[in-house]
């Protein structure tokens, strides 16, 4: 019995086979395991857009505004900051499906049972690249708005806070102008 007898693969040599393979697999799949990683890193982008909308009303309203001031006689310098009290709100479009089922019944001893049943069901219309349908875009509101600025004229101060007002929609409180 000295002949070397060769031994065919067993359970646990298959099965480390297939293991060896199936790993081999998976990491031949670059995609597979940054699926999540790239799901949050798609929603802090649109996080971040969404603080960059807010930022950028704010900032575009500023920079308007210190255009505008430049303009005011004597006005030689101005600096503006505007607070907002929230983010832009998009409206978007939504369908609503409605299916009422009213019952009645009369039992044997001539009573009279009704019940009605209703079921609501509302969706999001999407546009053709699967984004939501917007029907309005509300711009934030202004919380206040402080500016200052250099060289202008007393009269003209008392103008300048009267035109934010009016601007924004704010009340008076809500707009300081520092005169160096």
């Amino acid at each position: 019995m000295d002949k070397k007898t060769k031994k065919e693969p067993g359970i646990k040599e298959w099965a480390i086979i297939l293991a060896a393979g199936a790993l081999l697999l998976l990491l031949s799949v670059p995609d597979l395991f940054r699926g999540k990683e790239n799901e949050a890193a798609d929603s802090k982008a649109v996080i971040q857009q969404n603080v960059t909308q807010q930022k950028s009303y704010a900032e575009q309203m500023e920079e308007k505004l210190e255009e505008l001031l430049l303009k005011v006689k004597g006005v030689t310098s101005a600096k503006v900051l505007i607070t907002v009290k929230s983010t832009t709100e998009k409206i978007v479009l939504q369908d609503t499906e409605t299916d009422t089922e009213s019952l009645q019944e009369e039992d044997g001893g001539g009573g009279l049972r009704s019940s009605q049943k209703v079921m609501e069901e509302t969706k999001t219309v999407l546009s053709g690249e699967k984004e939501p349908y917007l029907t309005k875009e509300l711009t934030p509101e202004v919380a206040g708005v402080v500016i200052v600025l250099s060289g202008a004229e007393a009269e003209n101060v008392l103008a300048i806070a009267e035109a934010v007002q009016a601007l924004f929609n704010i009340p008076a409180h809500k707009v300081k102008i520092i005169n160096n």
